[in-house]
């Protein structure tokens, strides 16, 4: 499948189900759809996303934690101040041998 019939499938796909939703949300008040949808069954069209959109944020923090949680603290640098004092004593050390 190319990527024209593809994309062209993706626009047809998301116009059928934004259709549905506006069905499943607003079908108790539409004359067409009241039979088939109760308001019960119609109040879960406001609740799934939510619902959803919560998990998907808390999936998120829980996976930051546990990578926080699991990751090994990282081998601390030297500050260049250190550095300098090691060369600098090496240096004497070396002066002081000969």
């Amino acid at each position: 499948m190319d990527d024209k019939n593809l994309g062209s499938l993706i626009v047809v796909l998301s116009l059928l189900l934004m259709g549905g939703y506006f069905v499943w949300a607003f079908g108790p008040w539409l004359p067409m759809f009241n039979s088939w949808i109760s308001p019960e069954i119609s109040e879960w069209a406001y609740k799934l996303p939510v619902i959803l959109a919560v998990y998907m944020m808390l999936l998120i923090i829980l996976w930051i934690g546990y990578t926080m949680a699991t990751t090994p603290p990282p081998i601390p640098l030297e500050s260049p101040l250190e550095i300098e004092r090691e060369e600098i004593d090496t240096v004497g050390k070396e002066k002081k041998e000969q």
